[in-house]
């Protein structure tokens, strides 16, 4: 049966699930989750912080099945980060229903463009992320991921 999947805002109740199916794609990947520096967003998912991001999570009836997190970088840029999906949800959908809402809330905001980084070896995200027109970037990110992505926003997404 194909999911029913709805995209919502975070809240702070949401937290602790997001983190446990983030963190076990991260370690199967061979990542290792860093909750105090590069994975601080998503540790903080639902949660106020003293920059407002918006972060958005997919839900499967009651089931938490992805994140995603845009965070303002400065009133022009923002960065995607805490973009998952659970293993068994992936290839349904959910990851590109996840980055359209992160994407329309950029453009709501007055955001022209858009950041990741992301690290080799989770290719299934990258070939999503090319699909909605990311380029990577020549230079190395300074987070200890491998690759950085920027995508250039037009009005409406």
């Amino acid at each position: 049966m194909k999911p029913n999947i709805q995209i919502r805002r975070a809240r702070p109740e949401d937290n602790d699930e997001v983190t446990a199916f983030a963190f076990e794609i991260m370690r199967s990947l061979g990542v290792e989750p860093d909750p105090e520096n590069i994975d601080y967003a998503l540790a903080t998912l639902g949660k106020e912080r003293e920059i407002p991001f918006r972060d958005f999570v997919a839900v499967d009836g009651e089931l938490l099945v992805g994140s995603v997190i845009l965070k303002p970088i400065t009133a022009a840029i923002a960065e995607m980060t805490g973009f998952y999906v659970r293993t068994d949800f992936q290839g349904q959908g959910v990851g590109y229903k996840l980055i359209q809402t992160a994407l329309s809330a950029a453009v709501e905001t007055g955001c022209e463009q858009v950041v990741l980084t992301t690290n080799s070896n989770m290719t299934a995200a990258i070939r999503l992320y090319e699909s909605f027109g990311w380029v990577r970037q020549q230079m190395k990110p300074d987070n200890g991921a491998d690759y950085l992505y920027r995508l250039r926003l037009q009005k409406s997404v």
